[in-house]
Parts: structure tokens; C-alpha cells; sequence
């Protein structure tokens, strides 16, 4: 099973169960005011997205998918000593605590000189954790770091195939997911088995859905199947940077969250882990941006460097503004590097942009599949009434819908119809 690789170059929604249960046992409990009081559980990101099917049959379709909403934190803190691949905290989550053997985690540094690293995580001990490589470049003692489960398919796609992509008894037959290797230089293929009703990777007889989905590195679907499917991603605003690992050849990255969303905003032209940049483009590295919302490539661009002469060009394109323009929230990067490996940073950001961005058409789907948000509450007191708030900008929020609470704490509603890019929470008031 082969696609052409990359060149120039998510049924129901999961928001995640991060809230914040140490905030609302303690607020609930306190003797209450003559006023109503409201929290707010954190931001989820909630996007829903159109997945279209070949134009013609026999025929194909890719779409390119950023996985730019992580899971759910499972702990947070500071280093307290690092050495070799081995590091302790010095506060914060206790790493056995941490710990699922059907997972695997990642150690996302967040400042210092690895700002941005993502480092697989090998095991977790009574005290420390072991990465898959040595980190003393990347973090020490001080260092702010985040921990995370990666995404696996059966996460974003279902155990059970929840958005219907098409299936087979081949991926020859069946659309497909595939995972492109930057160190290889090949593709991983996957499908869902209309017989064995699971995830399989090509040639491979055995259940792949708790394959991971490596943070950052994104993906794209490949289609045979003839419509249009409407799928959703849900996860935590994950506007952390990101230093990804750009090897020579084909990359495929997801992007940070980043409000401005254009290319100048993300990409930095300069400093220890920027792109390479040269007098043309057959020098430099080439960035393309592809936009599942109309299937189309931004780019590719490159860092003009020549005799003084500096900035973003669009090849084939004089004085081009298309580097200041927003881009799709879930657009992926696909990096082409001739020159030597390294890393590239990613930056993201919660500051909204000076000029709003547009909104993005919704173009609904006769017939579509209802989709439905989700979070999932500790154990309420009575008489709290909750509501869902919506934003796209994380600033300015708006009454959306009143949920369904089911006995369990899980609380649920209906996401708009058509593709949209947004940020959802709960309102939760108890009046005296």
C-alpha cells in the first residue's frame, strides 16, 4: 500500500476530564453570599471539521490533518535535578500517580533552552522519570515541564470507527490514516477492518487503535469512499511552543494554537532554531500549509536571505502578503528540508489578533451526522445550574446552550452544524 509522500510539502467528541475539581469542591463548600456565584471550568477546544470524499470513483482524496488540541495533562511541575534521561520534580504530580501501562507520555519543556521540546517518556519510577533520550541539552533544574498522553487513533477516531470512515478488508479497499515517518522517509498506513471491526495497520493482522499518534507530527486521511464525512477533534488549548524536529526530506508537523494564526506569527525568521533561510528558494527551507477547510496548499514559502535582503516569500508569487494572513486553526505544517536536520520552533499564542479573524464559512452537509461536545464534572452539590459558553477568541464569551447532565457527571450537548473552530466551557451557578 503506497501514497505519494509528502512534498513541498475526528460520532462524539471527547473534550477531556481536565477541570477544575480543586476549585469547585472548595467554592461549593463556603459559606455562600447574598450574591449568585459563578465558576468557570478551563477553555476546551472543540473543532469540527469536513473530510471529502474522491471527486470521481475509482479515485482518492487526502486530507491533511493537524492534531493541534492535546489530551488531558496528567501532571505538571518543576525539574528538580536531570541527568542522562533521568529527571525528578522538584513539585508537582508524583510520576507513579502518572503512570498507565496502555499509554505512552510525552515531557513537553516549556521554558529554558529546550522551550518547546517534546521528549518521549520511556518509564516513570517512585521519583523520576526516564526519557527515550538524554535531556541534560534540553532541561535542568527550574525547568517548567508538562506531561501528557500522546493521542492514539482509537482517541481521535474511535475504537468502534465513530465518524464511518469507509472500510475494508485491505487498505487497498478502505480509506485510510496514515502517519508520515520523517525519520524513514515512508508511510505508515492504517484502515478500519469491516470483518474484524478494529484498526489495522497495512499488512500488519493485529489491533492497531492503541497506536500513537506522536505529538506534534500530524497526519492525513486518504479517501475512496465517495461524500463527505464531518468528524471532530477536542482537546486542551495547547498553546504551548513547539521545537520540532525538522529531518532532511518530508515533515509533517501539527501546529501550536496560535490566535494570530499566520505564518509571520508562527514561524520565527530568526534565532537558534530557525528556519534555514538562503538567497532562493532551491536553498531554504520550503513551508507549505495545508487547510482541511478547502483542501488547499498555502505556499510553499521561504526566508529570503540575499545581500541585506530579508523576509517571507511565496515562490512564484512577487510581494506577497499571503505570510501575514490567518490560517486555518487546524492547518498542517508540511516542512521540505534539503539542508542539513535540526529543530524549528513553533510559536503559539493566546493574544488575539489586532484585526479579527474572519469566520469560518460552516457549509453544512444535508443529512450530516449530529456531533456532540463533552466534559466530564467531579460530583456537583444540588442546585447548581450549569451552562455552555462558547468563544473563538478566548476572550469574549457567549451564552451557547444549556447541556444535558447525565447521572455519571458527564455533560453533553450538541455542537453546530457544518465545520467550525471554537472554545467551549461551563458556566456552573448555585444562588443563595
Amino acid at each position: 500500500m503506497s501514497h505519494t509522500p509528502p512534498t513541498g510539502i475526528k460520532g462524539r467528541v471527547s473534550s477531556g476530564k481536565r477541570v477544575a475539581s480543586f476549585v469547585l469542591p472548595l467554592l461549593f463548600a463556603s459559606p455562600w453570599c447574598a450574591e449568585a456565584q459563578t465558576l468557570h471550568t478551563e477553555p476546551q477546544g472543540m473543532y469540527t471539521a469536513k473530510i471529502a470524499g474522491p471527486a470521481s470513483t475509482p479515485g482518492a482524496a487526502r486530507t491533511y490533518l493537524g492534531v493541534q488540541l492535546p489530551r488531558t495533562t496528567v501532571g505538571a511541575g518543576l525539574v528538580g535535578s536531570a541527568s542522562g534521561s533521568t529527571f525528578s520534580l522538584l513539585e508537582g504530580t508524583h510520576p507513579t500517580e502518572i503512570s498507565d501501562p496502555a499509554e505512552t507520555y510525552y515531557v513537553h519543556v516549556l521554558d529554558g533552552a529546550g522551550r518547546g521540546r517534546v521528549i518521549d517518556v520511556a518509564a516513570f519510577s517512585e521519583s523520576s522519570v526516564t526519557c527515550a533520550e538524554n535531556i541534560e541539552a534540553w532541561l535542568g533544574s527550574g525547568t517548567s515541564i508538562r506531561i501528557r498522553p500522546h493521542p492514539r487513533i482509537a482517541d481521535l477516531f474511535g475504537t468502534d470507527n465513530r465518524f464511518a470512515l469507509g472500510a475494508g478488508t485491505d487498505a487497498d479497499n478502505a480509506d485510510n490514516l496514515v502517519f508520515w515517518d520523517a525519520d524513514t522517509q515512508h508511510e505508515r498506513v492504517f484502515y478500519f477492518h469491516s470483518t474484524r471491526d478494529r484498526w489495522e495497520e497495512d499488512g500488519i493482522n493485529s489491533d492497531a487503535g492503541n497506536t500513537p499518534i506522536r505529538f506534534p507530527n500530524g497526519l492525513y486521511i486518504v479517501r475512496r469512499t465517495p461524500g463527505t464525512l464531518r468528524m471532530s477533534l477536542s482537546g486542551e488549548v495547547g498553546s504551548e511552543p513547539l521545537l520540532v524536529p525538522a529531518r532532511t526530506g518530508s515533515n509533517v508537523f501539527s501546529l501550536p494554537v496560535n490566535l494570530s494564526g499566520s505564518l509571520d506569527a508562527i514561524v520565527p525568521a530568526a534565532g537558534s532554531h530557525a528556519v534555514i533561510s538562503g538567497p532562493n528558494a532551491a536553498s531554504a527551507d520550503l513551508l507549505s500549509f495545508e487547510e482541511p477547510t478547502t483542501h488547499t496548499r498555502r505556499g510553499p514559502f521561504y526566508q529570503l536571505d540575499r545581500g541585506g535582503e530579508t523576509g517571507w516569500r511565496e515562490i512564484g508569487v512577487d510581494d506577497s502578503a499571503a505570510p501575514l494572513a490567518p490560517l486555518d486553526f487546524l492547518s498542517t505544517l508540511v516542512l521540505q528540508r534539503s539542508g542539513p536536520p535540526g529543530f524549528l520552533l513553533l510559536e503559539g499564542s493566546l493574544v488575539p489578533p489586532a484585526v479579527p479573524r474572519p469566520p469560518l464559512p460552516p457549509d453544512p452537509e444535508p443529512g450530516e451526522v449530529e456531533l456532540t461536545g463533552e466534559f466530564q464534572l467531579p460530583p456537583m452539590p444540588p442546585g447548581v445550574s450549569i451552562a455552555v459558553e462558547v468563544s473563538t477568541d478566548l476572550q469574549s464569551w457567549t451564552y451557547f446552550a444549556d447541556p444535558v447532565v447525565h447521572p455519571d457527571n458527564r455533560v453533553t450537548f450538541t455542537l453546530p452544524a457544518g465545520q467550525t473552530r471554537a472554545f467551549y466551557r461551563l458556566a456552573l451557578s448555585l444562588s443563595p
